[in-house]
C-alpha cells in the first residue's frame, strides 16, 4: 500500500501508552514506567529526519487517561489490564501520510493491537518494528499492520518510508515482509551506531524523561536523557534474541558516543541513562578498555 500523490507526507511515530496491571486492592503488579527517557524514537525520528521525511512524534505515554482492556488471573489473583497515558481513540487515524509503532515487549502486544488497529482504520499504512515484531511478524501483519520491520539497524528506513510515500520502488526494498507476506531480505549492509544521525535540540528535549524503573531519582538528576551506543552482541547464546539481529557488535567511537551526550546535556539532561546492549563488551575487542575509560573521563568534564 503506498500514499501515492498524498499531499500529506508526514510520519507519525507514537510511543505506546504504558500497562498497568492491578489486584481488586489497587495493588500494582507491574512497574509503571510512564515517565522514563524514550531512546528509540530518539534515534528513529533523527534518522529519518536525516534522510529528508518530515516527522510527527506522538508520546501516548503522556497522560493520566486510563482505560481497561481485559483480566488475567495470575496465582489465584485476578488482575486487572488497563493502558495509561493518552486515549489512543484521541488520535486522528488520517492526520498522517503513514504511521510506525514500535513494540520490544510481549506484554505490549494487546495496547500494541489496539492501537495498530486505530491508525489502520483510515487506511493509512502501519509500520511496526521493535524486538517483538522481529520475534513473531505474523502476529502483527494478521492484526493490520502494513510492513514489519525486521532489520534492527535502521538501514530498511528510508527505502521502506520512499516506497510507502511514493517515491521509491518495491526493488529497493530490504529487511522488511508486506502485508500480502513478500519478505524482503536484507540487501544492505547493517547501519553503524556511528553512522546514526545525531538528534537534534528539539528531539532530545521531547525524548528526556523523568524516571528509570521504579526507584526513584534524586531531584537534581532530573530530567534524564539516554544513549545507545552499541547495538548487537557477538556472542550466541540460546536464551537471547539479539544474536538473532544480524548486526554483529557494533558500537559507536568514544568521540560520537561524548557528541550524543553532549546533545543530552544541552536538552537540559542532569542524568543519562544507557540502554547499550552490552556497553562492557567492548572491552573484549583491541583498545576497548581505552574507549571505556575516554567515554567516561568525557562525561565527567562535560
Amino acid at each position: 500500500m503506498t500514499i501515492a500523490q498524498e499531499k500529506n507526507s508526514t510520519i507519525g511515530l507514537v510511543e505506546l501508552p504504558q500497562l498497568k496491571l492491578s489486584d481488586p486492592d489497587g495493588n500494582d503488579y507491574y512497574s509503571l514506567r510512564k515517565y522514563e527517557p524514550i531512546i528509540s524514537k530518539q534515534v528513529l525520528i533523527s534518522h529519518l529526519q536525516a534522510g529528508g521525511f518530515q516527522t510527527k512524534f506522538i508520546n501516548l505515554r503522556d497522560g493520566d487517561y486510563e482505560e481497561n482492556y481485559g483480566r488475567i488471573t495470575w496465582r489465584g489473583i485476578e488482575l486487572t489490564k488497563n493502558y495509561v497515558g493518552i486515549d489512543i481513540k484521541t488520535v486522528d487515524p488520517a492526520s498522517c501520510a503513514v504511521w510506525c509503532i514500535t513494540i520490544n515487549f510481549t506484554l505490549y502486544r494487546e495496547i500494541a493491537v489496539i492501537l495498530l488497529k486505530h491508525l489502520a482504520s483510515k487506511g493509512r499504512p502501519v509500520v511496526v518494528g521493535g524486538s517483538d515484531p522481529i520475534a513473531d511478524p505474523e502476529f502483527y501483519l494478521r492484526n493490520g499492520a502494513a510492513v514489519v520491520v525486521q532489520d534492527k539497524s535502521g538501514a530498511a528506513n528510508w527505502p521502506l518510508f520512499n516506497y510507502l510515500l511514493g517515491k521509491g520502488s518495491k526493488e529497493e526494498l530490504t529487511g522488511v515482509t508486506l502485508a500480502d507476506r513478500t519478505q524482503y531480505r536484507k540487501s544492505k549492509k547493517p547501519l553503524h551506531p556511528e553512522e546514526w544521525p545525531l538528534p537534534s535540540l528539539d528531539v532530545a528535549k521531547q525524548c528526556l524523561g523523568n524516571q528509570y524503573w521504579m526507584d526513584p531519582f534524586p531531584e537534581h538528576l532530573l530530567p534524564i536523557g539516554s544513549i545507545f551506543p552499541d547495538m548487537g552482541c557477538d556472542r550466541h547464546c540460546d536464551f537471547c534474541q539479539t544474536p538473532t539481529y544480524g548486526t554483529g557488535y557494533r558500537r559507536m567511537s568514544p568521540q560520537r558516543v561524548l557528541e550524543w551526550l553532549d546533545i543530552q546535556r544541552q536538552a537540559g539532561a542532569k542524568s543519562v541513562v544507557s540502554v547499550s546492549d552490552q556497553f562492557l563488551g567492548r572491552v573484549i575487542f583491541p583498545g576497548g578498555r581505552e574507549e571505556v575509560l575516554e567515554i567516561m573521563n568525557g562525561l565527567r568534564e562535560m
